[in-house]
C-alpha cells in the first residue's frame, strides 16, 4: 500500500477514536473509517488505561495500514486523551469517531467537501440511530447554522459529538476540551458560543451513532456536569439565555429518573436525542 501523503488542495483531516475497552462492534468502527471512499486522511487512535488484549486487538484491526497511528495511555478520560490526540496531529481539522458507531463510506469526502467551500471552526452532520444489530432505528436531525445551533443550546442536543470536525488551530486556541467526564463536549459548545465560533451541521446524515444499554445515556453525572457549564456561563454573562439553559439543566438532573430514555425512540424518525456522554466504546 502506498504511505498516507496528504492532498494539500483540500483541508487535511485526522479522524480521532478513543477507546479503552473492547466492543463487539469496534472492528466495524475500524473498517468503516478505514473503507472511505476518500481515502486521503490520517487515523489516529488512543487506547486509554486499555488492557494488553485490547492493545493487540487494535494492532490487528489496522495491521498494515500506513494512515494508522496507535497510541497508549495510562489515563482513561475522553477529553484527555481528545486533547493528546489533537497535539499529535498535524491536519486542519480533527474528525470525531466512537468506538461503537459506524461512518458512512462517503463520510470522508463529504466533510472535506463542505469545509473546504466554508469556514467552520466546528462542522457536525445529522446521524442514522442503529441498534445492535446495525438496524436503523431512527434519525438524529440537528439544527444547521451558527444562529440555529446556539439558539438550541439551552433546551436540546446541538451536535452528535461523534459527527463533528474541529479545526484543530481553533480548538487549540480554546485550550482544548477541558470540563466533565461525561460532558465535555457540551462544555466545548458553550466555550465556543461565547467565543463566537463559525457553527453548522449538515442535514445529511454522515454517521450511523449506535444506541446500546451500556451507553452513559441521561445519567445524572451527565446532567449535574452540565448544569455546571451552564452556572459558570451564567456567572460570566448573567442574561435570560444563559439563565434559561441553566435552569433547564439543572431541572434534568433533579429530574433524571423520570426522563425519557433513548430507546422509547426506537422507530421514531427526526429525533433530538439528549445525549450527555462522550462515549469510548
Amino acid at each position: 500500500m502506498m504511505p498516507f501523503v496528504p492532498n494539500k488542495s483540500f483541508p487535511t483531516l485526522s479522524v480521532v477514536l478513543c477507546v479503552n475497552r473492547s466492543n463487539p462492534w469496534l472492528g466495524k468502527a475500524i473498517a468503516s473509517v478505514l473503507c472511505q471512499d476518500d481515502a486521503d486522511f490520517e487515523f489516529l487512535i488512543a487506547a486509554n488505561a486499555c488492557t494488553d488484549t485490547l492493545w493487540e486487538e487494535l494492532h490487528a484491526l489496522t495491521a498494515g495500514d500506513p494512515r494508522v497511528r496507535l497510541y497508549r495511555t495510562s489515563i482513561g478520560q475522553l477529553a484527555f486523551n481528545l486533547n493528546f490526540l489533537a497535539a499529535q496531529s498535524s491536519a486542519e481539522y480533527l474528525v470525531r469517531m466512537d468506538a461503537d458507531d459506524m461512518c458512512e463510506p462517503h463520510r470522508i469526502r463529504s466533510l472535506r467537501k463542505s469545509l473546504a467551500d466554508n469556514s467552520f471552526d466546528v462542522l457536525g452532520s445529522a446521524a442514522y440511530l442503529i441498534d445492535e444489530h446495525d438496524q436503523v432505528i431512527g434519525r438524529m436531525d440537528l439544527p444547521s447554522t451558527s444562529d440555529e445551533i446556539t439558539r438550541s443550546l439551552p433546551t436540546r442536543t446541538a451536535f452528535c459529538h461523534p459527527t463533528v470536525a474541529i479545526r484543530r488551530e481553533f480548538l487549540i486556541s480554546m485550550r482544548g476540551y477541558l470540563g466533565g467526564f461525561v460532558s465535555e463536549d457540551t462544555d466545548l459548545w458553550l466555550r465556543a458560543r461565547r467565543a463566537g465560533a463559525t457553527l453548522g451541521n449538515l442535514q445529511e446524515p454522515l454517521l450511523r451513532y449506535r444506541v446500546h444499554e451500556s451507553q452513559s445515556i441521561a445519567s445524572r453525572q451527565g446532567y449535574a456536569e452540565v448544569a455546571a457549564h451552564w452556572l459558570r456561563e451564567l456567572l460570566i454573562a448573567p442574561n435570560v439565555f444563559t439563565f434559561k439553559g441553566f435552569f433547564v439543566a439543572l431541572s434534568k438532573a433533579l429530574l433524571v429518573p423520570w426522563l425519557p430514555r433513548i430507546r422509547r425512540y426506537q422507530g421514531r424518525q427526526n429525533i433530538s436525542v439528549d445525549r450527555t456522554s462522550g462515549s469510548e466504546g
